[in-house]
């Protein structure tokens, strides 16, 4: 009997343990979208809040360090601050080195600054285009289509 009540304890607990945890995402989610609202409005305090919020409700979700540290980035470049903005797109890469808008972010960063070859570095990345694997084929020759009938 006991047993049976100790197994019953314990499955609510996982269970109420991951219900909790579904909702806290989609709070979080809720919280995100306004954050990205409020930052595009230039409310940059009421943006940080929230993205403060999102990361002590959902810490247990990987994927919000990663797009908070760009977003961050991205607010520091608004306000001119460069070297800020370039500092939060690289931890975000460190944490993610797939994060395309972060890789995005610095290409465009790096092309108001004029530094045009390391911009296009950045771009070439978030399009996932490898310039070794591009050098080593050599060139691309142009093939015929065959007329449709």
């Amino acid at each position: 009997m006991f047993r049976n009540l100790m197994c019953l304890f314990f499955s609510l607990l996982f269970l109420g343990n991951a219900f909790a945890g579904e909702l806290m995402s989609k709070e979080a989610d809720a919280y995100y979208n306004e954050a990205v609202k409020l930052q595009q409005a230039y409310n940059f305090a009421g943006a940080n809040a929230l993205y403060q919020k999102i990361l002590f409700i959902d810490s247990s979700n990987s994927k919000w360090p990663v797009l908070i540290l760009n977003n961050r980035g991205a607010m520091f470049a608004q306000q001119g601050d460069i070297v800020n903005a370039e500092i939060f797109f690289l931890k975000a890469l460190e944490i993610d080195p797939n994060c395309s808008p972060a890789k995005f972010n610095l290409g465009l960063l790096y092309d108001q600054q004029g530094k045009e070859l390391e911009s296009i570095k950045y771009w070439l990345k978030a399009l996932n285009i490898d310039l070794d694997k591009i050098r080593s084929q050599g060139f691309v020759l142009g093939k015929v289509e065959k007329p449709k009938n």
